[in-house]
């Protein structure tokens, strides 16, 4: 296999949309792209990530293929690749190769793979009702207003607004986006929902996004989260299960 991507910089930027939750993770090399679909240490959260083979500007396959890696390490190694430079994936025995091009230079680092077993893990089925597309900036601050409070969050979808709201012993939280507001961009509600997340996952998740990020979240009363963005020519989809309130 030999995949290259133009910009260097854009693959970590992509990849640390998983690197945020994941530890390691097995990666499928399809005839369409790279798949990886992986559970946090937790188990409450999930990532579902691919990279379209649009997403570079060489994609030679052979055979479809799974990579497994250490996330963070590959991270780190990706971190490395400077702006004008091409990054080249292939595998030679045993390892996963990161070449960087340059103007009449090349770098490489080989990362060992590990077996991570063969279960493939699936997206959860819920037929999700509601949704909101909301500007990340946006979240990611009502997010950071949040933390100062408690380390969980409630957000709450009515047919007029996205409400983010905490309440804790350090006092209250609410941020509402109303629909028309240019942070949220398109709500569609059928019936009002709200659910209880761990604030962290959700700054996670997040993590990754651009200042011109738009975010899409689907919310279903007491049910797993589900947080869709765009990055870098690759789409990533997060999972997360709520905490269960009782009155």
């Amino acid at each position: 296999m030999k995949l290259i991507i133009q910009d260097a910089p854009a693959l970590k930027s992509a990849i640390d949309s998983i690197v945020c939750l994941v530890e390691e993770g097995q990666f499928e090399v399809k005839a369409d792209g790279l798949h990886l679909k992986a559970m946090d240490p937790s188990q409450i959260s999930m990532v579902s990530f691919t990279m379209p083979k649009e997403a570079f500007v060489e994609y030679n396959l052979p055979e479809e293929m799974k990579i497994g890696v250490d996330i963070g390490q590959l991270a780190n190694v990706l971190a490395r690749g400077k702006k004008g430079e091409k990054a080249e994936l292939s595998v030679e025995e045993g390892r996963l190769v990161v070449k960087f091009y340059g103007d009449k230079h090349k770098r490489t680092f080989k990362v060992p793979l590990i077996e991570t077993g063969d279960r493939v893990q699936r997206e959860p089925k819920i037929d999700f009702t509601n949704m909101a597309k909301i500007r990340a900036d946006a979240i990611k601050e009502a997010l950071k207003d949040a933390k100062l409070i408690s380390s969980h969050i409630k957000l709450h979808f009515t047919p007029q607004q996205f409400i983010v709201e905490v309440r804790g012993e350090n006092g209250d939280v609410k941020a509402e986006f109303d629909i028309g507001s240019a942070e949220l961009i398109e709500l569609k509600t059928q019936t009002p929902a709200k659910a209880t997340f761990p604030l962290q996952y959700l700054e996670d998740m997040v993590k990754a996004t651009s200042v011109s990020s738009v975010v899409t979240v689907n919310l279903e009363t007491d049910r797993p989260l589900r947080i869709e963005y765009d990055i870098e020519g690759a789409k990533v989809v997060y999972y997360l299960a709520p905490r269960i309130e009782t009155d």
